[in-house]
């Protein structure tokens, strides 16, 4: 197997396992009736996931520091394999909780891990290229983890997701163990050191911009499915078509994100993107209950518009430490973890109080706020070329 394939495998298993994190938003409704909980509590379990990603990853990767990198990455993948089992047979909600912990830290793990293995495979000319390969497996996850969840819970039941995840983890354990060379390890960059990064503040207002991004998107996007099931006129059985067209119209932003870059500027298309983002909020929070096929239509432009400017946020975050682009990536891969934790956490506080309606207003008012800081970052950027 040629560098390039291999690449590719850690790319699409990257993509399995990513998707364990995002699958669980589509069937919420299915968990939290199987195991008779709120929706609110089984919320939780993507909150709980995103914290244990943002603290626990850092501290694993520090302390595996002296194993070769092919060592790391079995060991993340039997870890996660190891947790989606457990999300199988787990009795309660407490157990369930301890899966998306164990499962948290292995895909954390093992994703941080694949791009510095991608970057070693590649040569030194193609290594951006590697990277950028890898990330379209974690993107491609969070795009169609929401519906590909609601088709298979529809056909087998919420199980038969993890099932597939803890087996294709075991069977890529092996593959990785005979293909991927054993690197040596780098050495681990101090604590002291990435929080330094936080000093800088054209980096805080850029990691200020995203996290309320993500957080506005998150405290709708976890709760989708009881908020579109509770407030619009799509019947059960073409909601998980409505899924489908979003997960496809997220990728056509996230694609579109770099060409309009490119020719618009960095800053100007955030800039555009997050203004269309709050307008398509407030559309969706004021027209739900009128059509089936308008919400979906709404739907799919609020995906567009949402994460028009995630490769964006991704490429001048590290465009500000030319000297640790590892470090301040690893920083706001947390800093967008922590944001979908609070977001669910925000989201079931709010829909155990009020009604899921409220949903779209806060994350609508979440994103005025990152679209007041993008604004600011907007002005520097031009200063700054001038």
């Amino acid at each position: 197997m040629n560098n390039n394939l291999k690449i590719y495998l850690l790319t699409f298993i990257c993509f399995i396992a990513g998707t364990s994190e995002f699958v669980i938003v589509g069937v919420l409704d299915k968990i939290a009736e199987s195991i008779q909980i709120s929706v609110s509590a089984a919320g939780q379990l993507i909150s709980v996931f995103a914290i244990t990603a943002a603290i626990g990853t850092p501290i694993a990767i520090y302390k595996m520091r002296a194993l070769d990198q092919r060592k790391v990455l079995i060991i993340a993948l039997a870890t996660f394999s190891v947790g989606s089992f457990m999300m199988v047979i787990a009795p309660n909600y407490y157990l369930l909780l301890a899966a998306r912990v164990i499962m948290a830290l292995g895909m954390g793990v093992f994703n941080v891990m694949c791009f510095i293995v991608a970057a070693k495979l590649a040569p030194p000319n193609k290594r951006a290229s590697a990277i950028a390969t890898v990330t379209v497996g974690y993107n491609a996850a969070l795009i169609v983890g929401l519906p590909i969840g609601r088709i298979v819970t529809n056909a087998y039941g919420w199980q038969a997701i993890f099932w597939g995840t803890s087996i294709s983890a075991v069977v890529f354990i092996f593959i990785l163990a005979k293909y991927i060379p054993a690197f040596s390890p780098d050495g681990a960059v101090s604590f002291r050191k990435q929080l330094s990064l936080l000093k800088k503040s054209n980096i805080l207002l850029s990691l200020g911009m995203s996290f309320f991004w993500i957080l506005g998107y998150a405290i709708l996007y976890s709760y989708i499915t009881p908020y579109l099931n509770e407030n619009s006129l799509i019947k059960e059985e073409m909601l998980s078509l409505a899924f489908l067209a979003f997960g496809i119209a997220t990728l056509i932003g996230n694609k579109s994100g770099g060409v309009l870059g490119d020719k618009f500027g960095v800053s100007k298309t955030i800039l555009v993107s997050m203004f269309c983002n709050l307008i398509l909020l407030i559309s969706l929070s004021l027209f739900i209950g009128n059509s089936g096929y308008l919400t979906i239509s709404i739907l799919m432009l609020w995906a567009i518009s949402a994460w028009l400017p995630g490769p964006l946020f991704r490429f001048s975050i590290m465009s500000l430490s030319d000297e640790s682009p590892g470090v301040i990536l690893s920083l706001y891969n947390s800093i967008i973890q922590f944001g979908f934790a609070l977001g669910a956490g925000l989201g079931g506080l709010e829909i155990d109080k009020f009604a899921t309606i409220y949903l779209g207003w806060s994350a609508a008012g979440l994103v005025f706020i990152s679209l007041i800081l993008t604004f600011s970052y907007h002005k520097k950027s031009k200063a700054a070329v001038a």
